[in-house]
């Protein structure tokens, strides 16, 4: 099956374009997790939201449907689908984390990022 077939019957099966129309990157580039995003959420694994975000929107790649995480954590992944208008549903075991989840995913989601191209999407 071609990847143009797999996404005209089930909407999936390869990754959503940039915003410039060019194709997703074999390298996505990332940095530390700042300081503010580490102060809304004590996770030891947190990502960053510009990374994360990135992540998110490529996920979807005719930008409809549902992001699940399955590990959900501090509720970053969700807080970056919320960002750039995505729905999504996470799953968390551990109730610390889950817990911590219904605090950070507003907060989380409401940072602002120094990426022109991420910008475009949350406006």
């Amino acid at each position: 099956m071609k990847v143009s077939e797999c996404l005209r019957e089930f909407q999936t099966g390869g990754f959503r374009r940039k915003l410039d129309g060019n194709p997703f990157e074999d390298v996505i580039p990332s940095e530390r997790t700042s300081n503010k995003e580490k102060e809304i959420a004590g996770h030891p694994s947190l990502k960053p939201q510009s990374f994360l975000r990135r992540i998110v929107y490529s996920s979807l790649p005719l930008g409809k449907g549902i992001v699940l995480d399955a590990f959900m954590g501090s509720g970053s992944t969700l807080a970056a689908a919320n960002a750039i208008g995505y729905a999504s549903i996470g799953v968390e075991r551990m109730e610390e984390y889950y817990e911590m989840s219904k605090q950070s995913i507003k907060r989380l989601s409401i940072i602002t990022i120094k990426d022109a191209q991420m910008e475009l999407l949350i406006s």
